[in-house]
C-alpha cells in the first residue's frame, strides 16, 4: 500500500511539473508571437489580425474534423493574443511620449 501511495504521489509531481513546463512553453510563444506582431504590425496592425482570423476561419471551413468549439477556443486565444499585442505597443507609445 505504501509502494502505491508513493507511485501516485510520483505520477502526480511529474504531471505538475509537466503541466508547468507546457504553460511556460504556451507563455514563451505568446510574448515571442506579440512580439513579431509588433514588429510586422508597424506597417498595419489590423490587416495582420484580419489575416489570422481569416485563415482560422478558412481552415476551419476547409475541414470537416473542426468542431466548432475548438475554433471558438482558437480564436479567444488569438484575440487575447492580439490584445496583449496591442496593449504592449499602446504602452509603450505612452512611455516614449511621457519621455518627451
Amino acid at each position: 500500500m505504501k509502494q502505491l501511495v508513493i507511485d501516485i504521489l510520483m505520477k502526480l509531481a511529474k504531471m505538475d511539473v509537466d503541466a508547468k513546463e507546457l504553460t511556460a512553453q504556451v507563455e514563451a510563444q505568446s510574448l515571442l508571437l506579440a512580439a513579431l506582431l509588433l514588429t510586422a504590425g508597424k506597417e498595419g496592425p489590423n490587416n495582420i489580425s484580419e489575416n489570422i482570423q481569416n485563415a482560422i476561419v478558412a481552415a476551419s471551413s476547409n475541414g470537416q474534423t473542426f468542431l466548432q468549439s475548438d475554433i471558438d477556443l482558437l480564436l479567444t486565444h488569438v484575440n487575447r493574443l492580439l490584445a496583449v499585442t496591442r496593449y504592449v505597443d499602446e504602452k509603450a507609445g505612452s512611455d516614449a511620449e511621457e519621455q518627451h
